[in-house]
């Protein structure tokens, strides 16, 4: 019997699956006409816009081309070489990746279960202790460090020692528990926020993302980064999509109803999957090749799910909560499997 041909749905990556608004894609059209000219040196409308949205100077914010560009300056030009970066073991392979790349010491923090336990880090922390990185909610678990957890570690913790949050889900984020980290960081200078518009907002393909921290730390960065990273359509489509509030509503309050539901299918499935505050699902296995089979059977029917193995993770995939027929069609998918 020939193999019926499905539709390759992307589930992989935490994209939003409405794309980018259509006033950001009209931006992006009306100055494609400009492509020939330079960008500026430095975006100032959108530090503006951004410092506006967030409550805070336009000097409290540095733009980058993505969230990685802030995480590479702040790991090769914030940490000597005799100096340490803090991570957990399942979170986000750039901070590692990122040490690596750029000949710094990583030391990792185990996570006993799926959450990301603050207090973990206290016994690693020393001397030479410089950077900790920590996403929130985390990826790819999907889990979050609250307000109270995260102002007791920075009290705890030395002030000479940087605390980064990347927050590149917060949109997603419905627990009320979670920090309001911009406040946090007018009382802990040494705190820097991360944020992307790769992900709510759509625009993962031209690379734009910021950052939050305080005025020597944004002088700092922005002296070392690439002169000219951020590429005009970036900057014009990330400014078009921060005036397009109500387009970014939908899609925070569609995921929230669409991530709710498919968490509910799958643990009806038995799936232990634990709940998300992000864009995504954590599936995680009792062994390897129950992953594999599952993760097989979702590609024969066209939905490409993120293998975790990829990151160094293994017995766990992670499926991005996409539109409700893709949803639908992961449900009916797993409910053929006899488990």
């Amino acid at each position: 019997m020939p193999k019926k041909n499905f539709e390759t749905i992307r589930l992989m990556a935490n994209e939003n699956p409405f794309g980018p608004s259509p006033k950001a894609l009209e931006a992006i059209k009306k100055y494609s006409k400009n492509i020939h000219c330079y960008p500026g040196w430095i975006p100032q409308t959108l530090k503006e816009k951004l410092a506006l949205k967030n409550k805070v100077s336009p000097t409290n914010i540095a733009v980058s081309a993505g969230s990685y560009e802030l995480i590479n300056l702040i790991t090769r030009f914030l940490v000597n070489r005799d100096e340490e970066i803090l991570t957990f073991d399942n979170t986000f392979m750039a901070y590692s990746y990122s040490a690596k790349r750029n000949g710094r010491k990583c030391v990792i923090a185990h996570m006993s279960g799926l959450e990301c336990n603050m207090n973990d880090f206290i016994p690693l922390c020393g001397n030479k202790t410089k950077v900790i990185f920590i996403a929130n909610p985390n990826n790819p678990t999907g889990t979050i460090v609250t307000e109270d957890s995260l102002k007791m570690f920075l009290k705890t913790i030395s002030t000479n020692i940087l605390v980064v949050v990347d927050e590149a889900y917060n949109e997603y984020v419905t627990d009320e528990s979670y920090p309001d980290s911009v406040q946090l960081q007018k009382e802990f200078p040494n705190l820097i926020i991360l944020r992307t518009f790769s992900k709510i907002y759509g625009l993962a393909g031209i690379r734009i993302g910021y950052g939050i921290a305080n005025e020597e730390l944004v002088e700092k960065l922005e002296k070392f980064r690439l002169l000219r990273s951020i590429n005009s359509l970036a900057e014009k489509a990330a400014e078009a999509a921060l005036d397009d509030i109500e387009y970014t509503r939908h899609s925070a309050k569609y995921n929230d109803r669409e991530r709710t539901y498919l968490k509910k299918e799958l643990t009806h499935l038995g799936f232990p999957i634990i709940q998300s505050q992000a864009n995504f699902l954590y599936l995680p296995f009792d062994h390897d090749d129950q992953k594999n089979y599952v993760y097989k059977i979702l590609a024969d029917h066209g939905l490409r799910v993120c293998d975790l193995a990829i990151f160094g993770r293994k017995k766990s995939l992670r499926i991005t909560v996409g539109k409700k027929d893709a949803n639908q069609r992961i449900i009916d998918c797993l409910s053929q499997i006899i488990r």
